[in-house]
């Protein structure tokens, strides 16, 4: 092979090298591109909307309680005060319907062992309960005329879920009253049944400051 020609070779594996390289390096590039996880921004999203639960939990009645009962619907919350509070008060409602459904049951499956006197006390708290429940369901009701582009009294609205939300507070604390009073009520019953009472109180306060902080 004469040098003009060996030097024609050289040139010839030279580019072939480069060529080689840079669709490597290509490849390389989409690979990586391609391997990102597209629910990168999706996580920052959520890590976001967290934040903003976690943020407005702090400031609520029950912190605790309500970043445990909100957390987990940060993407359907995002970062909308209306939004957290309306799924703040659906899980109050979800929770007292919850709780009248399991007193009802114990009024019919075990008022049998129970006094007189303690069956009146079970009864009355089911019927408080009851009473939040329609009182609750009223509120998230009137929260959609709250945002009502088309009806301007705002603070109408806002006063009747404030009412509703407060009345059933109150009932609540008259189910707990009750038991307190009544010492001839069985003690695993009654401390089932608190329970129940005092969690639905911490959750509809924490919906009632909301509903207190509510931009309108």
């Amino acid at each position: 092979m004469d040098m003009k020609n060996g030097v024609v070779v050289v040139l010839l594996l030279v580019l072939l090298s480069i060529s080689t390289n840079s669709s490597s390096s290509s490849a390389s590039s989409t690979d990586n591109y391609q391997n990102t996880p597209e629910s990168s921004s999706n996580t920052q999203q959520t890590f976001y909307y967290k934040s903003y639960i976690k943020n407005s939990c702090n400031t609520a009645t029950y912190p605790s309680i309500c970043y445990k009962n909100l957390n987990r619907y940060a993407l359907s919350i995002q970062a909308d005060p209306l939004k957290l509070c309306n799924t703040s008060l659906s899980l109050a409602l979800k929770a007292a319907r919850s709780a009248a459904s399991t007193v009802s049951k114990i009024l019919k499956t075990g008022s049998n062992n129970l006094t007189a006197q303690a069956k009146a006390v079970v009864h009355d708290c089911y019927g408080n309960l009851k009473d939040s429940v329609g009182e609750m369901q009223d509120s998230i009701y009137e929260m959609g005329n709250l945002y009502d582009n088309d009806d301007r009294d705002k603070g109408f609205h806002l006063s009747n879920m404030q009412t509703w939300v407060s009345a059933a507070i109150t009932n609540y604390n008259t189910c707990s009253d009750g038991f307190e009073e009544m010492k001839n009520v069985d003690g695993d019953l009654r401390d089932k049944i608190r329970n129940l009472v005092s969690n639905l109180d911490r959750m509809t306060s924490n919906a009632l400051y909301f509903i207190n902080h509510l931009p309108y």
